[in-house]
């Protein structure tokens, strides 16, 4: 009965999902014939060449980036099947080929024409191959992507020696009467196959985990007009043959929603998922638990609490401590403190309370109550006394319950023995559940190479306490890991410490995220500054070096030799420093150090004159002279400056006569000091002010948009700040201001 129920629920939300695809299939093949008519009457006729290279350029770059977003999200546990990411890639680098080979249809280049059409033809069988083969088995447990990655280029290089050694054998695509039917057939075999894979993945529909198979259904439904239209045009100068392309635009675009919107989704679907199991779990418990908000009202009430009580959870949710008293009456003193006040201030009476309440068909029930303060609020646990005996059958299940809690958890005694930990654990630190459960805590931090003398006092049992602590570990696979261990201290009935609870949170991610962000932009910059000034002066030295060498070779003169020789160990000594130089764009830590900011700001003066003048830019300096000091990494606050100032340079690349301020003061009010870099380029609107430092958002067409968001993290860092004035058509400037170190 509850099946027949769940599959009619399920084919009234295909039935809906299906009416929702119809009508996008619809609008996007209406707003694209539009945009094709534009297209082919501004620009083919004009610019066929070019029109028609941005067009296949646009699908590469989305096939290549669904192939990327696979390529990242892979996993040996759960992940799609890449047979998707690969098979994209193929179509990408055969349509870079075809799109290469297409010059020569525009100058009617028979032979090479059919090469052009051949590849793509190519590329769109695999296409829909890849999708069929998806289709049968979209999530699949996959190999080693590198070993993937080498068939495919292996697969690339075949097809590629096919398709031009075997050019006698392989029937004509196109000829001087246009395509043939020959290739028209097997567009008609890539639209079968694209409808045998919409027929398999039709049962998909309500699916969302790991892809999106609504887009994905609508990019495949939309290949078939794209094909279609590919099977009707004569020549090149045909609107068919436009519209062709902006389906297949189309076509890639929701491909590559259906993969990236679901990898942005799914983590936080689970969350979401863990919350709800989370709460699973705690109705599960057969301990009477409510909490309260920091406004002193319960936001949480299980089960137990309801069958405790007799009182349903409606009644009770969003009650403060006065307002519940009504409702859940007490027997005996009603004058006392309410619990939440008496946790927040810290008064020790607020564990292993007994009271009487009367429940709602008013019988008397004596309870023991443990009220906690938690993060955000009051955790209250409530014992039946009468059952305290049946309560010590939770231990039989605490096991289970932790295997259900998807955080790597771990439980000590008061004499350091592991009691329990769960799956998650042993899998954080890469030891097998059964020899933990055989250690102590001193054994498994030393296996574990604990570097936190904090964490070693916190689990030695009479310092026990509730606490947060980062710290590294590494595991017996030699892998180093930042973690975040968070304790929380398990007491008797008589308040004694009995325990302790460790829960442990993988960090390593996050920080290894943070620094990526950071070197990201110092190595696009330094490369962008580097690479012309290294070039040139290595040419130089090259010559230098090479005549010297002339020199000793055809000189007998000893004395002469030995200023070649000196020139030569010179240059050499030249090529260091350069070397040395380009160690700055090194991924390293932060090192603080005390820096004198006229002093830092002075060494860079000759830097950004010379990035300047390369870009005919009026520079002016007006360096305060002040004896103070900052606390900072040099390299880093050097490489936002250069960032800002480089990000000013472009701002002024089509200004007529560009200039660029840059002053430093100081602040004894705030006891700050500071860096403005003015420029009078074109300046930014409040919306693009609005979402400066944003990561990934950029106006530049070549930006990653990581630059200023790495600058605004450094700046953070250093507890300072930056501060920006623009006004569009005026000018942009820039003050970096951070703390400077009190004379004493």
């Amino acid at each position: 009965m509850v099946n027949s129920k769940n599959e009619l629920v399920n084919k009234d939300i295909n039935r809906q999902i299906s009416i929702n695809i119809i009508i996008t299939f619809i609008i996007v093949l209406f707003i694209s014939l539009m945009i094709s008519i534009g297209v082919f009457y501004e620009f083919w006729f004009w610019y066929k060449e070019l029109t028609h290279k941005t067009l296949e350029l646009l699908s590469v770059f989305m096939g290549a980036s669904t192939f990327l977003i696979i390529w990242n999200k892979h996993s040996t546990e759960e992940s799609i099947n890449y047979i998707l990411g690969f098979g994209y890639l193929i179509v990408s680098v055969m349509d870079v080929i075809h799109t290469y080979f297409y010059k020569y249809m525009v100058i009617n280049d028979i032979a090479r024409s059919d090469t052009s059409l051949k590849y793509w033809m190519i590329a769109r069988i695999i296409e829909v191959i890849s999708l069929l083969m998806f289709s049968y088995a979209p999530y699949r447990k996959n190999g080693n992507k590198y070993i993937a990655m080498f068939k495919t280029v292996l697969f690339i290089a075949f097809l590629s020696y096919v398709l031009e050694n075997n050019k006698a054998y392989i029937p004509a695509f196109y000829t001087t009467n246009g395509i043939t039917m020959f290739k028209i057939v097997l567009e008609y075999l890539v639209i079968m196959i694209a409808i045998l894979a919409l027929y398999k993945l039709r049962n998909n529909l309500v699916r969302e985990q790991l892809i999106n198979f609504k887009f994905l259904y609508i990019s495949i439904l939309l290949m078939i007009p794209s094909e279609v239209c590919f099977t009707l045009f004569k020549s090149t100068d045909s609107l068919w043959f436009v519209y062709g392309h902006i389906l297949k635009i189309c076509s890639y675009f929701y491909l590559y929603k259906a993969v990236f919107q679901s990898s942005i989704n799914y983590p936080y679907d689970k969350i979401n998922e863990n919350n709800q199991r989370l709460s699973d779990i705690l109705n599960a418990i057969p301990i009477p638990i409510h909490t309260y908000n920091l406004n002193n009202k319960i936001d949480f009430v299980n089960n137990k609490f309801e069958e405790l009580f007799k009182y349903s959870k409606e009644n009770i949710l969003g009650l403060d401590d006065e307002e519940i008293s009504k409702v859940l009456r007490k027997v005996g003193n009603n004058h006392e403190k309410s619990l939440p006040y008496r946790v927040y201030n810290d008064e020790e009476n607020t564990k292993n309370i007994i009271r009487t309440y009367l429940d709602s068909h008013n019988k008397e029930i004596k309870v023991l109550i443990n009220a906690h303060k938690i993060k955000g609020g009051v955790l209250v646990v409530t014992n039946d006394i009468k059952q305290e005996q049946q309560i010590k059958n939770l231990n039989l299940q605490a096991q289970t319950i932790l295997n259900s809690i998807s955080v790597p958890t771990i439980i000590v005694d008061y004499n350091g023995e592991i009691i329990a930990c769960n799956n998650y654990f042993a899998d954080l630190v890469e030891v097998n559940y059964e020899e933990i459960n055989r250690m102590n805590i001193y054994e498994l931090n030393k296996l574990l190479k604990l570097n936190s003398n904090e964490v070693h006092n916190i689990f030695s049992p009479p310092n026990f306490r509730d606490d947060k602590i980062d710290c590294v570990i590494v595991t017996p696979r030699v892998n180093r890991k930042n973690i975040q261990i968070s304790t929380s201290v398990i007491k008797n009935i008589y308040n004694e410490s009995i325990g302790l609870m460790i829960v442990v949170q993988d960090v390593s991610k996050i920080k290894e995220n943070q620094i990526k962000l950071i070197n990201q932009e110092k190595l696009a910059l330094l490369g962008q500054m580097g690479a012309t000034i290294v070039h040139e002066t290595r040419n130089f030295l090259t010559t230098i070096k090479g005549n010297s060498q002339l020199i000793q070779l055809y000189t007998d003169n000893d004395r002469i030799k030995g200023f070649a020789n000196k020139i030569n160990s010179d240059t050499d000594e030249v090529n260091r420093i350069i070397s040395d130089f380009l160690n700055l764009s090194k991924p390293r830590e932060t090192e603080l150090e005390e820096v004198a900011f006229y002093d830092l700001i002075s060494s860079m003066k000759s830097t950004i004159e010379t990035s300047s003048l390369m870009s005919k830019v009026q520079l002016t300096l007006k360096l305060d002279y002040d004896e103070r000091y900052i606390l900072c990494d040099e390299t880093q606050i050097k490489q936002v400056i250069l960032n800002i100032c480089k990000n000013a340079v472009e701002a002024l690349e089509h200004v007529s006569a560009p200039k660029l301020f840059i002053s430093t003061g100081l602040n004894e009010q705030s006891k700050e000091v500071y860096i403005k870099i003015e420029d009078n380029g074109k300046g930014m609107s409040e919306d693009t002010l609005k979402k400066v430092g944003t990561p990934f958002f950029t106006t530049k067409k070549t930006g990653t948009g990581l630059g200023l968001s790495a600058c605004y993290e450094i700046i953070n860092e250093h507890n300072g700040r930056i501060e920006i004035e623009s006004k569009l058509g005026i000018g942009t400037t820039f003050s970096i201001i951070v703390p400077y170190l009190d004379e004493e």
